[in-house]
């Protein structure tokens, strides 16, 4: 019997550019300043790692990684953010639910607004925010960010799962948890169903990555992938855009 067909949720738009000041201390709430402790060992070798001079991490929010099992790195990604929340979503739930409302075939999910329904029905401690237009407005990520929210975003993984630009061939969701602000710029913390280890990448980077999403893959799985009308980079799809998770306060 086939999967209704899917429906979408009337989620906010972040589409506007807000120029912020994130090294501006007295406008960030008490926990976007933290000071790193010994459980922080892995950040503090991420820092070392990347040369990052002068590096300050304006946000992070610790979750423990979870492995994915074929193509759920979304719904990994989302099941990892739910850790923050008061019942933590399994990934076989989001997995079942994503099927019911035809999200997905396998754990694959191609629609920032697809992941937005899965967010509004099962992590009610946090509003989703779906961020639009990110090459020209990266603002708007830092922001949400800064001001606590996690955010769930597509680009494409490379053979070490850092981005890369392959047209969307090799889509891939991170989680990304923290802020870390030096001299060379913005770089994200980001966790993702492919290891264990926190990573980190120059934000400039993930966002280029992110917009260069056009099409699926061409080593699908048997039986096809669910695809939003207007494909990979329209509207509905990935190209662009991202999910902040904003938590209730």
């Amino acid at each position: 019997m086939p999967a209704p067909s899917p429906t979408f949720s009337s989620l906010p738009e972040t589409p506007m550019c807000e120029k912020t000041e994130v090294n501006d201390t007295d406008s960030l709430p008490p926990w976007a300043k933290i000071t790193l402790t010994s459980a922080e060992a892995e950040i503090e070798k991420l820092i070392s790692r990347n040369e990052l001079k002068d590096a300050e991490v304006t946000y992070f929010c610790q979750v423990e990684p979870i492995l994915q099992d074929g193509p759920q790195c979304g719904l990994v990604a989302l099941s990892m953010a739910s850790q923050e929340y008061t019942k933590p979503v399994s990934v076989n739930q989001l997995l079942a639910e994503a099927r019911v409302r035809g999200f997905t075939q396998h754990g694959e999910v191609y629609s920032v607004d697809f992941m937005g329904t899965l967010a509004a029905e099962y992590l009610p401690d946090h509003k989703p925010d779906i961020l639009v237009d990110l090459q020209q407005c990266p603002d708007t990520l830092t922001h949400a960010l800064a001001h606590g929210a996690m955010v769930l975003i597509p680009y494409d993984s490379d053979f070490n799962h850092a981005p890369c630009l392959k047209k969307g061939h090799k889509a891939h969701w991170a989680l990304l948890v923290g802020l870390i602000s030096s001299r060379q710029g913005y770089h994200v913390l980001a966790r993702h169903g492919k290891s264990r280890h926190l990573a980190c990448w120059p934000l400039r980077d993930l966002i280029e990555s992110n917009g260069n999403l056009e099409e699926e893959g061409t080593a699908r799985h048997a039986g096809g992938y669910v695809i939003p009308k207007g494909g990979v980079g329209g509207q509905k799809g990935l190209r662009g855009r991202a999910l902040a998770l904003h938590p209730y306060i």
